[in-house]
């Protein structure tokens, strides 16, 4: 059920990327409804059309593409207050799967009706061209990064990002998103460890 709270949650987030006037909210409260995903539950998977934009009030999801061996590989994590779409493209198959690596809970709207709401409003339009451009700005950084740094470096970038994410999801995870084994993690933690108190 959507709670007045969660509301105020996806109401502040979008305004943050650009204010939408009365008539685009009420439209969109209208459509919008409540979601929960369990731990390892799927918002989407490989191959599939997009369903549903989703708003995270809470929880996290990882992004991952599967190699043609069957190894996953996670490429971006979702956290509270981001916004997600198993593709941006209403008619593009997506690449990726979306999995919950805790409990989530969503607000979230139908894709035909996500359309609708860009088709009619131009601050929701504004709004949504503002999101790509964000993420599209942060893949971008990170792949640089990843690019030119060494593996400590991508590692304390990483931490930067995703604050106390070592603490709720497996390790393996984050080894996965820096390219590394868990053992080399395993191996970077304790020297950084190690060098802090000394």
């Amino acid at each position: 059920m959507i709670t007045n709270k969660h509301i105020r949650q996806l109401k502040e987030a979008i305004d943050k990327i650009n204010p939408i006037e009365n008539e685009c909210w009420s439209a969109l409260k209208q459509t919008a409804f409540y979601r929960k995903l369990d731990k390892n539950e799927y918002f989407s998977g490989e191959g599939e059309f997009p369903k549903e934009f989703g708003f995270i009030c809470n929880g996290i999801i990882r992004v991952f593409y599967l190699s043609e061996n069957g190894e996953e590989w996670n490429k971006y994590f979702f956290k509270d207050n981001d916004f997600i779409a198993a593709s941006l493209d209403p008619n593009k198959k997506s690449p990726t799967n979306l999995q919950a690596l805790t409990s989530v809970t969503l607000i979230c709207i139908p894709y035909p009706r996500f359309a609708e709401l860009l088709g009619n409003f131009p601050q929701f339009n504004a709004f949504f061209q503002k999101l790509i451009l964000n993420y599209l700005e942060k893949k971008q950084e990170k792949e640089i990064r990843f690019l030119s740094n060494k593996t400590t470096d991508n590692y304390l970038y990483f931490r930067e990002n995703y604050p106390d994410f070592e603490n709720i999801i497996p390790h393996y995870h984050i080894a996965s998103y820096l390219g590394i084994t868990p053992t080399q993690l395993s191996r970077i933690r304790k020297k950084l460890k190690k060098d802090q108190s000394h």
